[in-house]
């Protein structure tokens, strides 16, 4: 039987049929029938076993299961008086259905759910003989008023579970039964309900089961027909279903009688050519389906061609600047979409100038036509595109004008999260940090996952990674169940290049919190590199190649691995020293910069001095992400006490804890050197706990075993009011060469200081030594 139901059932079923009854006389259950006997009393099948027992119930109550089955929500007895009334002259009132309700209830087919308020079913396998019980033709005609009761119910947001249930009921039928015009459009209804509950899953099942019903009417109804089968191809492209997309498409591009019909399929046709081949081969074909529209855009432009262009724009704003875009009045021209697809794909495709030339034509007909919520995003590429030119400024002006159009354009989520992510990646993490835009990555990824929009909200959640490892932010086990998390969405959808990005980053977690033999190795149970890398093609082999060294060469750098960190180096030196995600490139010229000063090989100088003169300039310009960076790659170049206490502060004011973890660590070996063990020793028990808050478990362990005094240090607890009131508060105290600005006419001096660390408050403060 199974299981206890499968039993409960048989024991019922030999009880009402006289084969078994209880003995009060013995208190025991006794047959009456042999075991040959026995073999015909019960079935196998506890199905039929349950479609015995509704038999003898009452006509009404195997009425109310038999509705009740077709339903997969709970209903209340209102609705069920609406669902049984056939006619007039066999209606039930409430009370009566609550009756048959608890009659029910007690012969075993439902239960109270206390949770939802209503009766259910006690099992799955009584829901199945429910509607099994009913005869074919008798369950059509059920399943016809029924849909129609619940399309008559279904109005108001807390009803529409009526319209999901009248759809599903009507396309289990054949189409003979009903009106399939109707039908279609139920389904296309019901599709952009779903899609804006954020269940592309459920809209998609609905769309295909549209064009099913379409091949029977063949284009009849020219509108609804082209209605449906775009709305199928933006579904299929967004679940990344590459070859019911271009069935789809097909279909369009034979019927749709003009040009401005076939756009979405044009378009949707250039997404998955840049899925299938490349950025470039999108970027292309994208262009080629603009000047389709009467553009005249070069494939290959040349500088004449992004000059003639650069006058274009210039006579069109009139000496206005971008900023004035937030004043031209609001369209939905389809047509911004394609130009900002074109962007994108130029910009990933390396193709700066075929990328300006086409955001400067998109602009020039938004000054003519009208902005839209794509012309945001084509500022933020274009802005992007500057920033990695190195104008950090001009890219900022962009990316300010853009956030301020999004504006107008908030209540469509998907558009206004693209581009807030797409300003965060590219261009506001040149001078914000990092910390402040890990929250708002996130609520981008919730958003365009919602929507449907899995690639885009993929490449949110990835940047949200990338900026919390840059800020150093706990690596803790909820850190590992995220990233675990996010690995199995991108499983369950056949993303398995996002998937790769998130076990590096998973394996990079584990590697800091356990204690490993080979630390520096990726090849643990979240990823093995050299397996990984085998099954690849050459373009994603070369992405992961990439990530994975970035965050080996980091840690090499932690774990001081000098052949690691030289062969990391070699590899990375492979790549353009540049990136569109600005909080990955930060990762690794940081590191690269530590790596190159680090090793005694003078030839990877050139690197770290490349490194050190971009956190420069970024300091210059008023980046909070770059001071600490720049300050700890020139005390690797340059180590001195004053170098590296300028390192452990500015590490410290920018509450990067890994980087002050590291600073703190090179400081302590660099005093050594110079037979300074008390603050060497002071430095690297500072180092120990901070490696520790960050989670890096596995590399304080690897510094106990290499400095033993630390096995036995304790943390001091706290003595300010602040912490006393608050469990668990700790801190730690190193005495440190503190930078003080006094009014004297000495200017700078150095003065003995403590900087206090409270581990509940995340907060450090600086206390003067006593003398």
């Amino acid at each position: 039987m199974g299981n206890i139901f499968c039993v409960m059932q048989a024991l019922e079923e030999l009880v009402r049929k006289n084969a078994l009854y209880y003995d009060m006389m013995y208190f025991e259950w006794r047959w009456t029938v042999d075991k040959v006997e026995l073999a015909n009393q019960v079935s196998a099948d506890v199905v039929e076993t349950i479609k015995d027992k509704i038999k003898g119930l009452s006509v009404n109550i195997q009425r109310l299961l038999a509705v009740m089955a077709y339903i997969p929500c709970t209903v209340g007895v209102a609705v069920l008086k609406e669902l049984l009334m056939n006619d007039e002259d066999n209606a039930l009132n409430e009370d009566e259905i609550a009756s048959l309700l608890k009659e029910a209830s007690e012969d075993g087919m439902l239960m109270w759910s206390t949770e939802s308020g209503n009766y259910v079913f006690a099992h799955d396998r009584i829901r199945e003989a429910s509607r099994g019980y009913v005869a074919e033709k008798d369950r059509e005609e059920l399943l016809l008023h029924m849909a129609d009761v619940l399309q008559r119910l279904g109005k108001g947001s807390k009803m529409e579970w009526c319209l999901y249930t009248a759809v599903d009921l009507l396309n289990s039928l054949p189409s003979d039964k009903v009106d399939v015009k109707d039908l279609i459009k139920l389904n296309l209804r019901v599709s952009k309900m779903a899609k804006s509950r954020g269940s592309p899953e459920k809209e998609n099942t609905l769309l295909r089961e549209s064009m099913e019903l379409l091949k029977k009417c063949k284009w009849e109804d020219y509108d609804l027909s082209l209605e449906v089968y775009n709305a199928a191809i933006a579904s299929e492209c967004n679940l990344g279903n590459g070859d019911e997309m271009s069935t789809a498409v097909d279909e369009v591009l034979d019927h749709a009688k003009s040009l401005r019909d076939k756009f979405s399929a044009y378009l949707h046709m250039v997404k998955n050519l840049r899925d299938s081949k490349g950025y470039t081969a999108g970027a292309h074909e994208g262009v080629k389906v603009l000047n389709m529209f009467s553009y005249n855009i070069p494939l290959q432009p040349t500088k004449v061609d992004l000059f003639r262009e650069k006058i274009k724009l210039r006579l069109a704003f009139k000496s206005r600047s971008y900023a004035s875009l937030s004043n031209l009045q609001i369209t939905e021209d389809p047509i911004f979409e394609l130009f900002s697809e074109v962007c994108v794909d130029s910009l990933f495709s390396g193709q700066p100038r075929l990328l300006m030339v086409v955001a400067m034509t998109a602009v020039r007909r938004a000054i003519d036509e009208g902005i839209s919520s794509h012309l945001s995003l084509i500022l933020v590429v274009l802005g992007t595109l500057q920033g990695k030119k190195g104008k950090v400024k001009a890219a900022n002006e962009i990316g300010n004008v853009a956030l301020a159009l999004s504006e107008n354009f908030r209540d469509n989520k998907a558009d206004y999260s693209f581009t807030r992510f797409a300003n965060y990646a590219g261009i506001i993490f040149y001078l914000q940090s990092f910390r402040s835009g890990v929250d708002i990555l996130q609520q981008c990824y919730k958003d365009l996952r919602f929507a449907g929009r899995f690639d885009v909200a993929l490449g949110s959640q990835l940047n949200c990674i990338y900026a919390y490892l840059a800020a150093g932010l706990s690596l803790g086990t909820i850190f590992e169940s995220k990233l675990l998390v996010i690995n199995e969405f991108c499983q369950s959808i056949d993303k398995s290049g996002f998937a790769a990005s998130f076990q590096i980053h998973r394996q990079f977690a584990m590697n800091l919190r356990q204690s490993l033999d080979h630390p520096t190795l990726l090849n643990g149970p979240a990823f093995q590199q050299d397996t990984a890398l085998a099954k690849m093609s050459d373009e994603a082999h070369k992405m992961t190649l990439r990530d994975a060294s970035i965050f080996r060469l980091q840690l090499a750098f932690i774990f001081n691995d000098t052949e690691c960190m030289a062969e990391m180096l070699e590899i990375l030196s492979g790549y353009p020293f540049e990136d569109q995600v600005i909080s990955r490139f930060h990762i690794r010229a940081c590191f690269q910069g530590l790596a190159a000063f680090s090793l005694a090989e003078k030839k990877y100088h050139a690197i770290g001095n490349q490194c050190l003169k971009y956190f420069r300039r970024m300091k210059k310009l008023g980046s909070t992400n770059a001071p600490p960076a720049y300050f700890f790659i020139a005390a690797m170049k340059k180590p001195t006490q004053k170098a590296f206490t300028a390192a452990v502060d500015s590490c410290s004011e920018a509450n990067m804890p890994h980087l002050e973890a590291m600073a703190r660590e090179r400081y302590a070996m660099f005093l050594q050197t110079r037979n300074e063990s008390e603050l060497a020793h002071s430095s690297i028990t500072s180092a120990y706990w901070l490696y520790f808050d960050w989670g890096a478990h596995g590399k304080s362990v690897s510094l106990a075993q290499e400095y033993p005094f630390l096995k036995t240090v304790k943390r001091a607890k706290t003595g300010s009011h602040v912490s006393s009131s608050r469990s668990g508060g700790t801190t730690i105290k190193t005495a440190v060469s503190v930078r003080s600005y006094a009014t004297q006419s000495e200017g700078v001096y150095n003065r003995q200081g403590t900087f206090e660390y409270n581990s509940t408050l995340k907060s450090r403060m600086l206390v003067k030594s006593k003398r």
